[in-house]
This record gives structure tokens, sequence and C-alpha cells, in this order.
């Protein structure tokens, strides 16, 4: 039970020093993200986080506190995720390609791109082609593979904390 308090306090704690020193580089990569839909993504995986524990663990007057932090704890969990996901960007992209990238994500094409693929014209496909061939385009295209791997690692371990933060509550609250 000590060992969870620990443990919860760290990961409560830490990522206020990343927060706390958050340069301007470090901003725009999270703007990028949500941008380009990757956060949509992850508020998806936390309510499916919430949905699995509700089937274990239905809400009652015992496990209160518990639900009542996993509610509170989505924003928290979000500004998480990113903290692990800017150096991944920062090893791979300049600042000006974020900005370039982030630019890109905020255009028509750019938010049907994330939204509603369907609804691209041939106009809209132009541009996502003009885009990727593009010096920050081709960065992205060639740095993918190891982009994907090093984000897929992220959001494992990202995943993995939270389900044991979860289960510790509700098994030693």
């Amino acid at each position: 039970m000590q060992q969870f308090k620990i443990l919860l306090f760290c990961f409560l704690m830490v990522p206020i020093g990343f927060t706390a020193q958050e340069t301007d580089y470090s901003k725009d990569v999270k703007d990028y993200l949500e941008h380009n839909g990757t956060m949509k993504q992850y508020e998806y995986a936390y309510g499916q986080l919430m949905q699995m524990m509700e089937s274990r663990y239905p809400k009652s007057e015992g496990n209160l506190k518990s639900w009542t932090f996993l509610e509170e704890h989505e924003v928290k969990a979000m500004e998480d995720i990113k903290n692990m996901l800017v150096p991944i960007y920062k090893e791979h992209f300049s600042h000006e390609d974020i900005k370039q990238m982030a630019a890109f994500y905020e255009t028509e094409t750019g938010v049907l791109l994330t939204t509603d693929r369907s609804k691209m014209t041939t106009v809209h496909k132009e541009e996502l082609n003009s885009f990727y061939n593009t010096i920050v385009g081709q960065k992205i295209i060639n740095k993918r593979e190891a982009l994907t791997k090093q984000i897929s690692m992220a959001s494992e371990n990202w995943s993995r904390e939270l389900y044991g933060i979860s289960m510790g509550l509700f098994n030693n609250g």
C-alpha cells in the first residue's frame, strides 16, 4: 500500500517539473498533436479505459474516491502523453518543421484529413500530395517508421501506467 502511494505521488508530481519549463517548441508540438488528431486517439483510449474499469468496478459509494480521481485525471493524463511525445518529435523535427506541419493541419485539407477523408475533393488530395512533396513532407515520410516505433513505445508505457494506477486505485483504495 505504501509503495502504491509513493508511485502515485511520483506519477502525479514528476510531470509538474516538465510543464513548468515548457518551451515554445514544446508548446508548438503539443498544439500540433491537437490539430493532427493525435490527442483525439488518446482521449478515446482514456474513454475505453474508463469503460473497462466501470465494467469491472461499477461506481458505488465504496469506490467513489477512485472514480472521482479517474474522472478528474483525464486532463493530466493527456498532458502526460504530450510530454512523452515532445522529445520524440524533437529528435526528428526542427521547430520550423513543427510549425509547418501544424500550419498544414490547420488548412481545410488538414482538417478533412483528420475528420472525414471521404469529403476530400481532388483539390484537397492535390494539396495533400503537394505538402508531402515539400522538404517537411518528405521528412515525415522518411521518418514514419522510426516515429511509429517510438510513439508506439511511448503509448504503451502511457497505457500501462494508466492501467496500473487505475487497478491500484480500486484494489488498494
